[in-house]
């Protein structure tokens, strides 16, 4: 079984999605996974780097996405991944316009009482904090999650 392919989604792919895309990363090889986890934005342009403000918020809690350049969500990348995790339903719009209903997974869906993860894009470092602790537990419950009906499958199957 080759491993799962992550695909983080939202709008300029230089806040949430990257913000989702190394928390996931770090789950998961924390739990002696091999998986492969990128992020796009429905309307990213390519190359960009996090925000300046995403990258302070994600430094103070261990991560460096200095290196993260930004991307496109395309059909391709949505081809791709075996999940397609969205930060809000116009996100869920496109991709399933894409082809990506059996791959959907609503990110707020593991926030209680939250119906999108808000974008903390020109706000005040604080929101960034805030948007990076909220993003990193979510992606914690659904890595958790995934990996226990992929070890259920596995048992299954075998």
């Amino acid at each position: 079984m080759r491993p799962p392919r992550y695909l983080m989604v939202c709008t300029a792919n230089i806040n949430r999605s990257p913000m989702a895309e190394f928390h996931a990363s770090k789950q998961l090889a924390d739990r002696f996974v091999a998986a492969d986890v990128r992020s796009a934005g429905t309307h990213a342009w390519e190359g960009n780097e996090a925000g300046a403000y995403t990258i302070d918020a994600m430094r103070e809690l261990g991560f460096d996405l200095r290196p993260h350049r930004t991307s496109s969500l395309t059909h391709e990348l949505i081809e791709w991944a075996d999940h397609v995790v969205v930060m809000e339903p116009m996100h869920a719009e496109v991709v399933l316009r894409g082809g990506g209903e059996d791959k959907l997974v609503e990110l707020w869906c593991w926030i209680p009482g939250a119906d999108l993860v808000v974008d903390p894009q020109g706000k005040p470092l604080d929101d960034h904090r805030e948007a990076a602790t909220r993003i990193g537990r979510a992606t914690e419950a659904m890595v958790v999650e995934h990996l226990a009906a992929r070890r259920a499958a596995r048992e299954h199957s075998g």
